[in-house]
């Protein structure tokens, strides 16, 4: 080894050397242990800093935004609902179908609008013509035709039946539309579209924001690829979420303007947190790193682990004793995570709490009741005719009316109230047989006064108990399933049963397995021949349907009918019968050539608003002249609304079909009826047979009865004839047809075809 190698050996150790000065040796020390303690506080704990401060602020834009989604949504709600009020309303029918031209006076005035929170209102009639468009202009309502015509024109082709809403751009301007179905008060018929809009002005999107000073929030067009990217400026987030159009894409976005607190006041911090470090470093690097352990690194610890326990436990917060910016942050962090909190308990508590009554919610039940052992009894009442009661006497009574029925179930420790739907309240007890079902409904019962005078209800009730502990939503099941028997069979009150329960797993197994029935080839038609009494030649067949199921056998139409009735799929099985029936008669035609046949018409599809047309309709697709087919209708369709089950009788009699009246004398019918409705058979009922023979006021009836048609150039077919002397007593009475077991059962076609020959 030379001597310069040695030399730099011992260069620490030279008595020049930092070796020989201990404040040099530390300022050495100091020095290397400076530049990557700077690097540390100066670089990387900024940045886990300020990232985290991002990870917040972007917390509280998503919170923000769906604040501001909500209150928009809300407001589409209440639009919706206000829409349909009015859709419901059978004076809205009648308007959009020409009658009551005074209700664009009463209803579509200055209040109405006012009231309601719209600025455009619009109606239909059902061939799609435009009856009213109106708008309000500050006090006055003013004609808006291009505006509302702009608007309708934004709907879909199809209006779904619980209609449509969302935001539209029109003009520039945007609107938030609701738009629905008119209907009757019971829900009938499809008579045009009712359409209500509210103009979405900058002054009116400030107005619905709860959180208007926390953000600023407006109105913006969309691209066509869409948005919803967050930007980030240096004091402000931008986002933008898109509004849900009437149909097609979404129009127009949601753009908030939140301002940057979190990040600025992190950026704040960061800055002054670097002035100090360097500050401190450069007077005593030793104090500086005993500074930022005690004042700053420890806080950070302790803020990271509230943070982690804040996600546990929402209740907890940051420590915010510290009078630094930290301090600071801390209180700004636990005051928007108090908010936040307050606000989620708001809406909890509104989704929880029905804020008409303020009994629980059906959701709110549920989550009282949910682990509940102590649930007994649960008894469902529904205010039947509900929208009916607000035509008559308007929204404000059926407020009161609901309020007036929860405040007479009382809530105790004992019972627990609830408002389960609309028109539907829940009693539940939590002792069994605690209450008398019959004894609460009469109370409920007890008039409601108003000015005019009182108002009695007819309610109705479903009610289930247990002796044993039931889960709460068993229990409700069990009670809905007694409230809708009790609907079924027109009965005060249901009382939940296994039989109960079996019937409506029978039924709900009926309705599943109907769907599709037709093309798995389980219907068939049936036929039962109409015979002349003179002659004894058969004149028609009447069509039967019949439903074969591969496992539950024969099911009786008495038994699916009704189901598909409620089901709504009678729609389809009526048209399947009509179609069938005429194929198979105009097949027939070659071997019979004047053969008919008559079509049982279901009540529900009498009363669609284009039932007519559809039958002329079928009648040329399959092109089958009109006289082969005789529609039978009964009493009971025909008074649930006579104007236009009249109104569809007339118009297929001018193409050519015949209309029958079935089982005539099997209700309340009277011989006025004969005279007032366009028939061209009465068809009667097998009760008059049984005993017409007889010196009854019934037979006398039966006289009477083919008299007066006779006289009104009516044909008369008497159903349900057995035996021969039953023929010779019709022929004497006149009677012109008959049809029954002793002319022929009902057979396939083919088969009554062989017999015939």
């Amino acid at each position: 080894m030379n001597g310069a190698s040695w030399k730099r050996r011992w260069w620490w150790s030279d008595r020049h050397g930092p070796g020989q000065s201990l404040r040099l040796q530390v300022l050495i020390l100091l020095g290397i242990l400076t530049l990557p303690t700077l690097l540390v506080l100066l670089v990387v704990i900024p940045a886990l800093m300020d990232r985290r401060f991002q990870q917040i602020e972007r917390e509280q834009v998503q919170q923000y935004s769906q604040i501001a989604r909500e209150d928009l949504e809300t407001e589409e709600r209440r639009v919706s609902l206000f829409t349909l009020n009015f859709s419901q309303w059978t004076s809205t029918f009648d308007f959009a179908a020409g009658r009551n031209p005074q209700f664009r006076t009463d209803a579509f005035g200055t209040s109405t609008f006012l009231g309601g929170g719209v600025d455009y209102g619009g109606i239909t009639a059902p061939d799609g013509q435009l009856v009213a468009a109106l708008r309000l202009a500050e006090d006055r309502v003013v004609p808006a035709e291009r505006t509302v015509r702009a608007l309708l024109s934004q709907l879909p082709a199809s209006l779904p039946d619980d209609g449509v809403q969302g935001a539209v751009l029109i003009g520039g301007q945007a609107f938030l539309v609701a738009a629905r179905s008119i209907t009757r008060d019971d829900g009938s018929g499809r008579g045009g579209v009712m359409l209500f809009a509210r103009a979405l002005t900058q002054e009116a999107l400030s107005g619905l924001m709860h959180s208007a000073g926390s953000y600023s929030a407006q109105l913006v067009a969309l691209p066509a690829g869409g948005g919803g990217d967050l930007l980030f400026r240096p004091r402000e987030v931008i986002g933008t979420a898109p509004l849900s159009a009437l149909s097609g894409p979404p129009q127009l976005g949601l753009q908030l303007t939140i301002p940057r607190a979190v990040h600025l006041a992190g950026q704040s911090t960061l800055w002054q947190l670097r002035a100090v470090i360097l500050l401190v470093t450069a007077a005593a690097l030793l104090a500086f790193m005993a500074f930022l352990n005690l004042r700053v690194l420890r806080v950070l610890t302790r803020y990271v682990l509230d943070t982690q326990r804040i996600a546990r436990d929402p209740a907890h917060r940051l420590e915010s004793s510290n009078r630094t910016e930290l301090g600071v942050l801390a209180r700004t962090i636990n005051d928007l995570l108090d908010h936040l909190q307050g606000r989620e308990a708001q809406l909890r508590e509104r989704t929880f709490r029905d804020e008409l009554t303020g009994a629980y919610s059906r959701a709110g039940l549920a989550e009282l009741l949910r682990d509940d052992m102590s649930v007994r009894g649960a008894l469902l009442i529904e205010v039947p005719r509900l929208q009916e009661l607000s035509g008559l006497y308007g929204s404000a009574f059926v407020d009161r009316l609901i309020r007036e029925l929860a405040s007479r179930l009382g809530q105790d420790e004992g019972h627990v109230v609830g408002r389960v739907s609309s028109n539907g309240l829940a009693l539940i007890t939590r002792t069994a047989g605690q209450i008398d079902p019959v004894q609460v409904i009469t109370k409920l019962e007890e008039p409601f006064a108003l000015r005019e005078g009182e108002v009695t209800l007819k309610l109705v009730g479903g009610y289930s108990q247990s002796a044993y502990p039931v889960p709460f939503s068993a229990l409700l099941r069990q009670a809905s399933l007694a409230l809708q028997h009790a609907l079924d069979q027109h009965e005060h009150l249901g009382v939940f049963d296994e039989a109960m329960l079996r019937r409506s797993q029978y039924g709900h197994t009926l309705e599943t397995q109907l769907q599709g029935a037709a093309q798995r080839q389980e219907l068939a038609l049936v036929y039962q021949p109409v015979s002349d009494l003179i002659t004894g030649q058969w004149v028609a067949v009447e069509a039967l349907l019949r439903w074969q199921h591969p496992t539950l056998g024969a099911v009786p139409p008495g038994t699916f009918i009704p189901v598909a009735e409620r089901s709504g799929q009678i729609y389809q099985l009526g048209d399947w019968a009509l179609q069938q029936a005429l194929r198979e008669v105009q097949g027939a035609r070659a071997l019979w050539p004047h053969a008919h046949v008559n079509v049982n018409v279901s009540p529900v599809q009498l009363l669609m608003p284009d039932y007519a047309e559809r039958v002329l309709q079928t009648l040329e697709d399959l092109q089958v002249d009109s006289q082969v087919l005789t529609v039978e209708v009964t009493e009971s369709t025909i008074m649930q609304n006579v104007e236009l089950v009249c109104r569809h009788l007339r118009k297929l009699r001018q193409a050519g079909v015949k209309v029958a009246l079935d089982d005539f004398g099997s209700g309340h019918s009277s011989l006025s009826l004969l005279t007032e409705l366009p028939l061209d058979i009465v068809k009667l009922d097998r009760s008059f047979l049984r005993e017409g023979a007889q010196e009854t006021a019934r037979g006398a009836l039966l006289r009477n009865t083919i008299r007066l048609a006779r006289d009104l150039q009516l044909s008369t077919v008497a159903e349900g004839v057995e035996e021969e002397s039953m023929l010779s007593l019709l022929r004497d009475l006149g009677c012109d047809y008959a049809q029954g077991y002793y002319i022929s059962r009902p057979e396939h076609l083919d088969d009554l075809l062989a017999m015939r020959r």
